[in-house]
C-alpha cells in the first residue's frame, strides 16, 4: 500500500519532465496534443464498432440523449406546452425532441415525489436560477421549436466563451501572447470537455465561463465587483465553486479585507437566489420549498445512492460502490462510504486551508486542489463538471509562457495531469474512475510538496 502511494506521488514527476523535454507546455504544442488525442480516440471508436466490439465505446454520451440535460428538462414542464400538445404541432419537431416531450425520463408528479421506491427522477432538485432558465427556455421552445432553442444554447455558449477569452486578453496585463489567446479560445470552445458539455447541453459550461472570469479578476486584482457578481450567479447553478473564494487566503490584503472579499460573492448569490426563486415560483407554482426538498431526496436516492449516476461519474465514490456490489453488501453501505468520503474531503479542505494560510501552497496548487476536491468528495459528479479544469489549464499555459519552466517545475505536473483529465482516454464506464484517480494523484502530489513558505513571486501568476 505504501509502495502504491509512493508511485502515485512519484509518477507525476516523470510526466512533468516529459512535458519539459518535448516542450509540451507551449500553447501550440498543447493544442496539437489535445487535438491529436481526440482524433486518435475518434479513429479507435470507429474501428471498435466496425469490428463489432461489444458494449458502448464512445467519447461522448449516448446519442439518443443528445442535449438531454437542457432540452429534456425544459420539455418536462408540460403545462407550458398545452396548446402544442393539443394541436399536435410538436409533430414537426425532430424526432428526438418529440420523444423528450412525450416520453420524458423526468416526472414532477406529486405521487412520484412521495413514492419512496420511485426510480424516476424529477427536475425539482435544480436550484431556482437554473429552474427559471429552464422555464424560460420551455416557453421559447413552445413559441418556436426545441431545435431553435438548442441552437441558441450552443451559440450563446460559444459567444460567452469568446467574450471570456476577450476579457482574458484585456485583463491579464501585460497582454498575453497571441498564441496563448488562441489556445484559450480553443480550450473554451473546441476542447473535449467543452464539446462534451455541449452535446449534453449542461449549464456546467456557463458555470465554467463565469468561474473563469472570476479567476481572472482574482488573478489580476481588477474588476473585482464584476468577478464577484459572476461567481454569485455561478453559485446559483452549482454550489461547489464557492470554495474558490479561499484563493483570497493567498492575497496580501488585510484579514478584514480578505474576509469581505470571501463574503461578497455569497451575499450576491443570496440576492440572485431570492429573485430567481420568486420568478420561478411565479411561472411554476409547484416549485415550492417542500417540493424542492422532495426532489432533492429523490435525486439522492436514485443518483447518489442508486446506479443512475454511474456513467461518467468522476467521484471517488464509484470505487467503494463497485466493491460493495462485488461483495454483495446491502445498499446502505453506499451511504456509509459517502459519509466517510465527505469527511475525508472536509479534512483535506481544512488541511489545505491551513497550508494556504501559511503560504505553503502556490496559487496554481491551491486552485487545482479547490477544483479537484468537490468532484472527488461528492457521491455523484458528471464529467461535464470537469470543464472547470479548463481555466486552470489556460492560466498555467499563460504563466509558463511568461516564466519558462525548469525540468522539475511543479507547474508542468499540474498541466500534465489537467491535460489528461481534459482528454478522452477510456469508455463511459472507465473514463470517470480514471479521472477520479488523476484528480487524487494531483492532490497527493500537492500534499507531498514543499514545506517551506513560498515567495510572493511563485505564489501567484506573474501578472498578479
Amino acid at each position: 500500500m505504501v509502495k502504491g502511494f509512493r508511485s502515485m506521488v512519484m509518477w507525476p514527476g516523470y510526466l512533468g519532465r516529459c512535458l519539459f523535454r518535448y516542450r509540451l507546455y507551449e500553447p501550440k504544442r498543447v493544442t496539437a496534443v489535445l487535438v491529436a488525442i481526440m482524433a486518435l480516440r475518434g479513429l479507435l471508436d470507429d474501428l471498435y464498432h466496425a469490428f463489432g466490439g461489444p458494449g458502448r465505446w464512445s467519447m461522448f454520451f449516448d446519442p439518443a440523449d443528445l442535449f438531454g440535460d437542457f432540452a429534456q428538462v425544459a420539455l418536462n414542464y408540460k403545462f407550458l406546452f398545452t396548446q402544442t400538445l393539443l394541436h399536435g404541432s410538436y409533430r414537426s419537431w425532430p424526432q428526438i425532441f418529440q420523444t423528450y416531450l412525450l416520453h420524458s425520463n423526468y416526472s414532477n408528479a406529486v405521487e412520484n415525489l412521495a413514492n419512496p421506491n420511485s426510480q424516476i427522477i424529477s427536475t425539482l432538485h435544480t436550484p431556482p436560477f437554473a429552474t427559471m432558465t429552464y422555464l424560460l427556455a420551455a416557453r421559447a421552445m413552445d413559441a418556436t421549436s426545441p431545435l431553435i432553442v438548442m441552437i441558441g444554447f450552443v451559440l450563446a455558449y460559444l459567444l460567452g466563451g469568446l467574450l471570456v477569452v476577450r476579457a482574458f486578453a484585456r485583463i491579464c496585463a501585460p497582454t498575453p501572447p497571441r498564441a496563448v489567446v488562441g489556445f484559450a479560445a480553443f480550450a473554451m470552445c473546441l476542447s473535449y470537455p467543452a464539446i462534451w458539455m455541449l452535446t449534453r447541453a449542461n449549464v456546467a459550461g456557463f458555470v465554467m465561463l463565469l468561474v473563469f472570469f472570476y479567476l481572472l479578476t482574482v488573478q489580476s486584482g481588477r474588476h473585482r465587483w464584476a468577478g464577484w457578481l459572476a461567481l454569485g450567479v455561478a453559485l446559483n447553478m452549482r454550489p461547489e465553486p464557492a470554495l474558490l473564494v479561499l484563493l483570497e487566503l493567498l492575497s496580501d490584503a488585510s484579514w478584514p479585507r480578505k474576509l469581505l472579499r470571501m463574503a461578497v460573492p455569497g451575499l450576491i448569490a443570496l440576492v440572485v437566489l431570492a429573485v430567481s426563486y420568486h420568478q420561478a415560483h411565479a411561472i411554476y407554482p409547484d416549485y415550492t420549498p417542500e417540493h424542492i426538498r422532495q426532489g432533492i431526496a429523490l435525486y439522492n436516492r436514485t443518483y447518489a445512492n442508486g446506479h443512475l449516476g454511474d456513467d461518467w461519474n468522476v467521484s471517488l465514490q464509484i470505487f467503494p460502490r463497485m466493491l460493495r456490489r462485488l461483495a454483495g453488501l446491502a445498499p446502505h453501505w453506499d451511504v456509509v462510504s459517502q459519509q466517510v468520503l465527505f469527511a475525508a474531503g472536509a479534512l483535506a479542505l481544512i488541511w489545505g486551508t491551513r497550508r494556504a494560510m501559511q503560504r505553503q501552497l502556490t496559487w496554481f496548487e491551491w486552485l487545482f486542489f479547490l477544483t479537484a476536491l468537490p468532484p472527488m468528495s461528492l457521491p455523484v459528479m458528471g464529467y461535464y463538471h470537469l470543464s472547470r479544469i479548463l481555466p486552470l489549464i489556460v492560466l498555467l499555459v499563460l504563466d509558463l509562457a511568461r516564466n519558462p519552466p525548469e525540468a522539475d517545475d511543479r507547474r508542468l505536473v499540474l498541466l500534465g495531469l489537467s491535460g489528461l483529465i481534459a482528454s478522452p482516454l477510456l469508455n463511459p464506464d472507465a473514463q470517470g474512475p480514471l479521472v477520479a484517480v488523476l484528480l487524487l494523484t494531483g492532490c497527493l502530489f500537492i500534499v507531498s510538496g514543499r514545506r517551506q513558505p513560498v515567495t510572493r513571486l511563485s505564489m501567484v501568476p506573474a501578472a498578479a
